[in-house]
């Protein structure tokens, strides 16, 4: 079991350590970061003084503390010398293991090596060796898919960003480790050119540390006005290269994008200055947790997975455009949230209609969103429902128009007959963002938010088939409840794709009956009704909330539990209770975010009436569904808890 929290003793002990050593990493290799009486002893070493290596070295630590295991700390420097000698006198010192962030696949190993046939254990983090015998484990970012992982969603940013040329900077460390290096530079490049980005690389640097990087920055950005994005490949470079462009005055004309995570990288993106954009996150804390545990497991004669194989650690994007997801990283990995201080509309008095279309759990929960978006922004929603009325919701909107609010966030009904209204609230000046329908790239939304309704029925239909296969003998009878009378492409999207997981699975079954109802009361009467009709069924797929609940519930209330199975579309409290509850009804569902929709909507209205940077303008954004199923209660609870649900 890995664990990442930080308890004050381990912290004073972690500081104290970092005063006697100077640096905070440069301990002599007999010098104790962490005293037990246990006999067992692991080296662990880093290779230079950053905030991606003490993240690992903390990691070594806790593992140690939680192990019963005294960690040595020591700090090679860059130096290849140095660290020959330091596995040397480990060796003549007989530790128990080495956890190492090794400097060369070739002399770095080769001494390892040495110490393994002396009978220490020996685990590697942040170099990827493949599979070696003699490793207790080995623990790793890919770095070409990082780096790519970030040009991709730079090529995006400076689509939305900026007009005309694009003069891209690097800041590598090909001085230090040329393969890691590059493999994180081609990476960027590559997603940028999978993009169609067009660009120029008119500079380069090497420097590895932020005071080297802070220097070479600012004479480049000198030498080269032009430069307009920075991509920097590590920590210390990328801390560097945000300084040199705030110290430059470059705020909002010269972009960062950076490799690794920490306090300083995700404090800048937090800001407002607008220069760290964004950054793949490592985990360093998890590869030394993870190399430590590997060797405490294989020490004291436990099953270590790991030994002999190298796992690949993969990496987080973490954007500017996205501060929650960098406040939630950094409260996972020990930081405190940085309170933004987002804009507020409250003087200008900014009001957005918040529109759904029917009364259920789903939709409350995207008026949830609505609201939160507001509330954050300092901006008035006004809540409506058409009620499934197209009707309702043309004369809605010419009220909104004629009340003269500043934006609308709509779920519509229609890609028809609600856009062509929504048009013409945007020719009034007013700002528009849908949700949960996909209307792909249109010029005048300040946002689109949905899900993809036949990625996810096939979501559901693939893991039902794997279902079926372990749990129903004989004949596969499905009936469907979909939503066809309501919103046809919608509903039969969903219902296509839950089918289409069935037949690529090699599932043999036969659809004897469908319903169509999208409210829960409906779905339990008519599915009660076709139950009795049909009492072969066994199966049944719900493509929205009340089709799911309705049909859960008519299963159990017919005593049908453990007979008749239920899959369904949309989370939620019932649906979620249903799962973990032991009748064996609701099996599982596929969980869109409504939540996420609402706020996101309201909040690329709120950039936009703020002249602010909203990178979603005249897009559609896809939010991807999660499967919730009874087979893993955890993964369920942690969506629950993650959705503000006990």
């Amino acid at each position: 079991m890995r664990k990442k929290q930080i308890f004050t003793i381990t912290s004073f002990m972690i500081i104290f350590t970092m005063l006697l050593t100077g640096c905070g990493l440069t301990a002599d290799p007999a010098s104790d970061s962490g005293s037990t009486d246990s006999e067992l002893t692991i080296a662990g070493v880093v290779f230079q003084d950053d905030q991606f290596m003490k993240s690992m070295v903390q990691g070594y630590v806790d593992a140690g503390a939680e192990y019963g295991i005294k960690i040595l700390t020591a700090n090679t420097n860059n130096d290849q010398a140095k660290e020959a000698e330091l596995i040397q006198t480990y060796i003549a010192q007989g530790v128990s293991g080495i956890a190492i962030a090794p400097l060369s696949p070739d002399a770095s190993i080769a001494n390892l090596q040495e110490a393994a046939t002396q009978g220490i254990q020996v685990a590697v983090t942040n170099i990827n060796l493949g599979n070696v015998d003699f490793l207790a484990g080995g623990y790793t970012s890919d770095d070409k898919t990082n780096g790519m992982l970030v040009g991709v969603n730079a090529a995006a940013f400076i689509a939305d960003n900026i007009t005309g040329d694009v003069n891209v900077a690097r800041v590598d460390f090909d001085h230090q480790l040329p393969d890691q290096s590059k493999a994180r530079w081609s990476g960027f490049y590559e997603g940028l050119d999978d993009a169609g980005t067009t660009y120029t690389e008119v500079a380069a640097v090497s420097a590895n540390l932020q005071d080297d990087a802070l220097a070479k920055v600012s004479d480049m950005l000198t030498a080269h006005p032009e430069i307009n994005v920075i991509w920097a490949c590590n920590d210390g470079g990328t801390i560097g290269a945000a300084m040199a462009v705030q110290q430059a005055g470059l705020a909002g004309k010269v972009f960062v994008f950076g490799y690794d995570g920490g306090d300083q990288q995700t404090s800048m993106i937090l800001s407002d200055n607008n220069i760290l954009i964004a950054v793949v996150a490592q985990d360093p804390y998890g590869q030394g947790y993870a190399a430590v545990e590997s060797l405490a497991l294989t020490l004291l004669g436990k099953d270590n997975p790991d030994k002999g194989k190298t796992t690949i650690v993969p990496g987080t994007y973490l954007t500017s455009t996205d501060p929650d997801a960098v406040n939630t990283w950094r409260v996972a990995n020990g930081m405190e949230a940085i309170v933004s201080s987002a804009p507020t509309a409250a003087e200008v008095d900014l009001t957005i209609a918040g529109v759904v279309f029917q009364d259920d759990q789903f939709m409350k929960s995207m008026v949830e969103g609505f609201e939160a978006a507001g509330e954050k922004y300092g901006i008035k929603i006004l809540s409506a429902n058409t009620n499934n009325d197209q009707a309702k919701e043309a004369e809605l909107i010419q009220t909104y128009i004629a009340q003269g609010v500043n934006g609308i966030a709509i779920a519509p009904l229609s890609p028809d007959a609600s856009i062509a209204n929504l048009k013409e609230a945007s020719d009034q000046g007013i700002q528009v963002a849908v949700t949960n329908i996909n209307l792909g790239n249109v010029d005048f939304l300040a946002g689109g938010y949905t899900s993809d309704d036949a990625t996810n029925g096939k979501l559901v239909g693939t893991n039902a088939a794997a279902f079926i296969a372990d749990n129903i003998t004989g004949d596969v009878n499905v009936a469907r409840v979909d939503f066809d009378h309501q919103l046809p492409d919608q509903s039969k999207a969903r219902w296509s794709g839950f089918y289409e997981g069935l037949d690529d699975a090699g599932t043999t079954y036969t659809e004897v009956a469908a319903v169509s109802a999208n409210l829960q009361d409906d779905a339990l009467a008519k599915v009660s009704d076709m139950l009795t009709a049909h009492p072969e069924i066994n199966v049944i797929w719900a493509c929205n909330d009340g089709g799911t609940i309705g049909a859960a519930m008519a299963v159990q209330q017919a005593g049908l539990a453990g007979k008749v199975f239920v899959f369904g579309y949309d989370g939620g409290d019932q649906q979620t209770s249903m799962i973990l509850s032991d009748n064996n009804i609701l099996i599982a569902v596929v969980a869109q975010d409504p939540y996420g929709q609402g706020y996101a909507a309201v909040e690329s209205l709120a950039l936009t009436l703020l002249g602010k940077d909203n990178p979603d303008k005249g897009k559609t954004t896809i939010v991807p569904g999660t499967y919730l199923t009874s087979t893993d209660p955890a993964g369920v609870q942690a969506w629950r808890t993650a959705n503000g649900l006990d």
